[in-house]
């Protein structure tokens, strides 16, 4: 079993609610997280952001195509509905990532977890299977009453 300190995940828990909160106004409800073995969901929507420095990593946003959609359009704060995953849409759900992610690393430097986060990179396509490496942490995520996103928290600690 890994031990992980309980410091990271109540930084990732306050860095992701208070950020969503400023973001796209909504109060989002996260399940206790748990250590996984593997990414065994398949997703419409991946945003993957990779972190190196005192931990190293991935930070993984994963969703439906019908909440990205709600998403982006929570973040046009009711100045349009979106519709389509166009290239305005993709931009969004990486800013997202990537401002999430920034928030993220800001809570883990005031612990000594210097991190720094790579840009985002956004799949998407019918049905999109992850893979990653190291102790995978899994926060899902109820946007409404139904567990809608996972953000995935994958590291190691350099040695």
């Amino acid at each position: 079993m890994v031990k992980i300190d309980v410091n990271i995940v109540n930084s990732i828990l306050s860095a992701v609610k208070n950020s969503f909160k400023v973001i796209t106004n909504l109060d989002l409800k996260i399940e206790k997280p748990k250590v996984i073995k593997e990414i065994e969901k398949e997703y419409d929507v991946v945003t993957n952001i990779g972190f190196t420095g005192v931990l190293e990593g991935n930070i993984v946003y994963s969703f439906s195509q019908e909440v990205a959609l709600a998403l982006v359009s929570d973040m046009m704060q009711g100045m349009m509905e979106v519709k389509e995953l166009d290239d305005m849409a993709i931009s969004a759900i990486g800013e997202l990532g990537n401002m999430v992610s920034g928030s993220i690393a800001t809570y883990l430097e005031q612990l000594g977890y210097l991190i720094s986060v790579t840009p985002p990179s956004i799949l998407r396509g019918k049905i999109v299977k992850v893979s990653v490496r190291g102790t995978i942490l899994l926060f899902p995520i109820y946007v409404s009453e139904k567990n809608e996103m996972d953000l995935y928290f994958v590291f190691k600690e350099k040695k």
